[in-house]
């Protein structure tokens, strides 16, 4: 038998974690046994990435979310490379992909990466995307959550235990490179010489929490304690988080320097990352604090729990309750013991998250389906 044929079926219309976490699989994968394949299903940078990393990557292009003339070509891309599973991960994926499987009669397994009700800015999106979610999941074979909290989230959608497997998203080491001089991306940022920086790093959508950091950073500045803050992202909320900058105050004390790459640097030069979110699947950021030695203080939501241990490997406070992250933070920032401590058990814990036991884990699933 020759190699097992692996479709990833995604939107890709941007580079999240979910597609970072596709890109890791296809790298990882045992690739005596399997090759992977990748279809895009949104225009967007996810596919080239794929394609200038050597991999089988393709668009099929759906003109809206219920786009079903998709599964057709979907079925002539399987046929035409003998493909033996469909891996779905996302809404579209789970829609047109699945359904495409069932018709050639392959085993699907679709990853579940996040909460809908916390992906969509209005609840009928969010109950829209979940329905259409619905009406698809029992073509799948295996589901797999990345944490505990999305697991349950799985279960309220009708699917039984047996069908679904909790593999915890892995931190991909291999890809930081050594970070620049800290004293130098400081002057580059505009950040004041010898202030203590507290950085919050995700995509600007209200689900992050930015609007509690920036009550949280207002509240430490008022106390007095000398620091900056510094806002590492791009997306859609940028025009409302800036205008609430203006509105606190903290023109002098806030940087937005928007995306920015290599993500290294901006650890090097942090003294604390903060993780404010209403909701994470797991909370990869997290992780690399934990890695580059930065103390963490986090909500305590989704799966951040299921990586955070209060008071042991980071901080942990209920989410939009900026006066208590400000407490927690200014805790952190004063007592160099704690921070000390926090980063040792920090550094400790990824060693429980790698994205070699993640690949192991799903290619147990496929080797699961493959013999069925």
């Amino acid at each position: 038998m020759g190699k097992i044929q692996i479709l990833h079926v995604i939107g890709g219309g941007e580079i999240g974690g979910a597609e970072e976490l596709v890109l890791a699989l296809m790298h990882l994968l045992d690739k005596d046994k399997y090759e992977p394949h990748l279809v895009c299903l949104c225009p967007g940078p996810f596919v080239q990435v794929a394609q200038e990393q050597e991999f089988k990557a393709s668009t099929i292009l759906m003109r809206h979310r219920l786009d079903v003339s998709t599964i057709a070509p979907l079925q002539e891309y399987i046929r035409t490379n003998r493909i033996n599973i469909v891996h779905t991960h996302g809404v579209r994926a789970n829609l047109v992909a699945r359904i495409a499987a069932k018709k050639e009669k392959l085993p699907v397994v679709t990853t579940v990466h996040s909460v809908l009700r916390y992906d969509y800015d209005t609840w009928y999106k969010a109950a829209f995307a979940r329905c259409i979610t619905m009406m698809t999941n029992h073509h799948t074979d295996k589901f797999i959550a990345i944490s505990r909290a999305i697991a349950d989230e799985i279960k309220t959608m009708q699917v039984p235990d047996e069908k679904i497997a909790i593999i915890h998203n892995g931190l991909d080491t291999s890809k930081f490179t050594q970070p620049r001089d800290p004293d130098e991306m400081k002057k580059e940022l505009g950040i004041e010489p010898g202030l203590p920086v507290v950085t919050m790093i995700a995509r600007l959508h209200p689900v992050k929490g930015h609007e509690y950091f920036l009550q949280a950073a207002r509240k430490i500045v008022d106390t007095g304690l000398k620091a900056e803050f510094l806002i590492v992202g791009e997306g859609f909320e940028r025009p409302k988080l800036e205008k609430k900058v203006r509105e606190l105050g903290l023109q002098n004390k806030v940087k937005m320097p928007g995306y920015y790459s290599p993500v290294e640097d901006i650890y090097a030069l942090s003294d604390l990352v903060c993780v404010p979110s209403l909701m994470e699947g797991l909370g990869m950021v997290i992780l690399e604090a934990m890695y580059f030695n930065v103390p963490v203080v986090a909500s305590e939501v989704g799966g951040i729990p299921e990586i955070v241990e209060h008071r042991v490997n980071g901080l942990l406070v209920k989410p939009r309750d900026y006066q208590t992250l400000a407490n927690e933070i200014m805790n952190v920032l004063i007592d160099s013991d704690l921070a000390r401590f926090l980063c040792k058990n920090g550094q400790a814990t990824v060693n429980n998250f790698t994205r070699q036991k993640m690949a192991c884990q799903v290619e147990n699933i496929y080797e699961e389906l493959i013999a069925k």
